[in-house]
């Protein structure tokens, strides 16, 4: 609706202005400049806010931050990558940590909002800065702070945005360092003063190389920073080394058969040499916690060179007793403990679980064993049933108690009962005997007589066959030795013998001969050649 004008009272001591009056037109034009400065400073504070707004503010969310940079300024040299102060062009140090800013974006630029450096629970921060002087040749970490590099103190959890400017700073995160209870951890430090020493297995405090002393179970975010320390968890905890499988051990015993020997060996390091043993006998690469490397490197070796000497001095049967192998046992502990802690390790204890001996012995015993539990067992079953000897009252040894002692009370009665028997028996066999003997001397005598008639009787033919037998060899040897007397005297007719044996072949040949057709030469004209100038002529009787 249109708004009357209020109507003109004289009471009120104004002046009716007329539209076509000059007051009224002046009125009329203060009052439309009044509205279009209004609507002009409206407008200006609407574009001043909106650019203030959206132009300059800077919302920073919780937990992150922004890089601000500087557009007008000093220009920087070119060995610098941030500005040092806001009077220069460039990145600046100073960040906005969350919250609303408002910068003016003619003189500054910012960066998109990023999250800050958030170190958790149980990790460390480990600073690298980006900027400054660069580090001598001999020098690792940026040990001030002007200079660039890794910087030693690392950061504990909690939230740094002072230090989350990437171009400021680099961090990493890393495991906090934490020794768990039964460990200790060895220090090795990678950074520091050269060891005035070099050829020692531990180094003094503060110089790069294993370090005296140790860490107990807790943490240490201060030896964290894997660029200046290296700590490495080491069991000091009670170990048991079973000696079986491959660790078995196994030696010659006295009289040459192998043994094998099965056990457990308890040992702990000792802790005051522990920095010495990681440097002689763990590698790195050892995940055991130097367990494997102490049994490999110390405790099998001794162990075979104490089992081999003491254990070789008996024989293979002596190890099939319990005696020979707690011997072996405690000599082969002794020796262990000595040698071992002077290494830096504490042998608490060694247990032979078994010992091994050749099967053949092992099986001989056995069964020599089983024999021996049988005749045992079978005495035991006799005293049951035949009681045990006891000293009577005349002295002498009495069985007494016992199943069979009535039976063999019984059994003694019916014996000296038989035994009268036979005595009586063997009385009269005797006699017998005696009566029969006398019988066959006597009838011996007699022929003992007659056989020594016969001898002297066998003895005259003896001598009379030999006297005959002489007589008939004596008349012999005088036939022969007369015949031979002729045959000599044949032979001294004919001169020789050659000559009389030709003679009495062809005699003998002489009857059959009728007619020889041969020639004069020739092996059987020479037979009868030699005839030719001697007449033959018989020799005369």
């Amino acid at each position: 609706m249109r708004r009357r004008r209020p109507a003109y009272r004289p009471e009120d001591g104004n002046i009716d202005p007329g539209p076509g009056s000059v007051a009224g037109r002046f009125a009329l034009s203060r009052r439309q400049l009044l509205i279009n400065g209004g609507i002009a400073l409206a407008v200006i504070l609407f574009g001043g806010f909106i650019f203030v707004w959206f132009g300059m503010r800077i919302d920073v969310p919780p937990e992150h931050y922004v890089v601000l940079v500087k557009k007008t300024g000093e220009n920087i040299t070119n060995d610098r990558i941030l500005a040092p102060d806001e009077e220069h062009k460039g990145i600046q140090k100073i960040i906005l940590k969350e919250g609303r800013y408002f910068k003016n974006p003619y003189t500054w630029d910012w960066t998109e909002p990023e999250r800050a450096v958030v170190i958790p629970k149980g990790r460390v921060g480990i600073k690298v800065r980006l900027y400054g002087e660069e580090l001598p040749e001999d020098q690792i970490m940026a040990v001030r702070s002007e200079q660039k590099g890794i910087v030693p103190d690392v950061l504990k959890p909690g939230r740094y945005p002072e230090f989350s400017n990437q171009y400021e700073y680099r961090v990493e995160i890393a495991d906090m360092q934490r020794i768990e209870p039964g460990h200790v951890g060895i220090i090795t430090r990678l950074v520091g003063t050269p060891p005035a020493e070099p050829n020692v297995f531990v180094v003094t405090e503060g110089e790069i190389g294993t370090q005296p002393n140790y860490l107990r179970p807790g943490t240490y975010p201060e030896y964290s920073n894997p660029y200046v320390f290296r700590v490495t968890p080491v069991e000091v905890r009670s170990q048991k080394f079973e000696m079986k499988g491959p660790s078995a051990i196994s030696f010659p015993s006295r009289d040459g058969f192998p043994i094998i020997v099965e056990g457990t060996i308890e040992w702990a390091p000792i802790t005051a040499k522990l920095p010495e043993l990681f440097v002689r006998f763990i590698d790195t690469s050892d995940r055991t916690g130097g367990i494997a490397a102490f049994e490999r490197k110390i405790i099998l070796p001794y162990a075979r060179s104490f089992f081999r000497v003491t254990g070789g001095a008996y024989s293979a049967t002596d190890y099939i007793t319990g005696d020979t192998r707690i011997k072996v046992q405690n000599a082969v502990a002794d020796e262990l403990k000595k040698e071992c802690a002077e290494q830096g390790l504490d042998i608490k204890a060694v247990v032979i679980r078994s010992t091994e001996p050749p099967k053949e012995i092992r099986e001989q015993f056995s069964r020599r064993e089983l024999a021996r539990r049988q005749i045992e067992r079978d005495l035991e079953q006799i005293k049951v049933e035949i009681g045990t000897l006891v000293e009577g009252e005349d002295g002498t040894e009495q069985r007494e108690g016992g199943r069979l002692t009535q039976v063999i009370q019984q059994r003694m009665s019916d014996r000296a009962d038989a035994l009268g028997q036979v005595r009586q028996s063997v009385a009269e066999n005797i006699r017998s005997a005696e009566k029969y003997n006398n019988i066959k001397v006597t009838q011996a005598s007699k022929d003992l007589s007659v056989s020594k008639i016969k001898l002297d009787t066998a003895k005259d033919l003896a001598a009379a066959r030999r006297a005959r037998g002489f007589a008939e060899a004596e008349v012999k040897r005088m036939g022969y030795a007369a015949e031979a007397e002729g045959v000599k005297r044949k032979i001294e007719a004919f001169r020789d013998g050659r000559s009389y044996a030709d003679y009495l072949l062809i005699r003998k040949l002489a009857p059959s001969i009728h007619e020889i057709m041969s020639n004069t030469s020739g092996p059987f004209a020479d037979l009868f050649i030699r005839f030719t100038d001697v007449p033959l002529k018989p020799p005369a009787d």
